[in-house]
């Protein structure tokens, strides 16, 4: 389990404070909820990344997270509603878990069908409202701690 490139995003964002908004750490029992409700375990730098900020906004970039217990009758930027609700709206496979909206129709998902060398999830590309077979699952990102680390250095790029 790699978090360096975790730690790397986590001191950009730490040093650019001034383009944070974050929801506070999620506990350990929120997430371990949130776990048991998507039915997934989260990679470890995910896990960090939630205690740490729960969800967040860096600049014009928004992160999904967890950081409420009652999923059902949250929002964006929460991961778990966000996927419930797109399971209930679109039958989204249970093996995605949304973590970011391009805002351009593409969600970036950690997709538990394609792990990296570590066992984890890679994130990859989904379109809501596809059918499953005409979903290419593009790997964007090798985890979650490559994908949070390139956007937050293009943000202050």
């Amino acid at each position: 389990m790699s978090t360096e490139k975790y730690n790397q995003a986590k001191k950009i964002i730490v040093e650019n404070d001034d383009l944070v908004d974050d929801f506070g750490g999620a506990s350990e029992e929120i997430i371990k909820k949130a776990q048991l409700v998507l039915g997934l375990q989260f990679p470890e730098d995910y896990k960090l990344f939630l205690s740490c900020f729960g969800a967040l906004t860096f600049g014009s970039i928004e992160i999904y997270g967890v950081f409420r217990e009652d999923f059902e009758n949250s929002g964006v930027p929460d991961a778990v509603w966000a996927t419930l609700n797109e399971r209930k709206l679109v039958k989204m496979p249970k093996h995605l878990v949304i973590i970011y909206n391009s805002g351009m129709g593409e969600m970036y998902c950690m997709n538990y069908k394609d792990l990296n060398s570590n066992n984890e999830p890679k994130i990859t590309s989904y379109f809501p409202g596809f059918y499953e077979d005409a979903q290419k699952n593009e790997v964007l990102y090798d985890s979650f701690g490559e994908f949070l680390l390139d956007m937050v250095n293009e943000e202050i790029n």
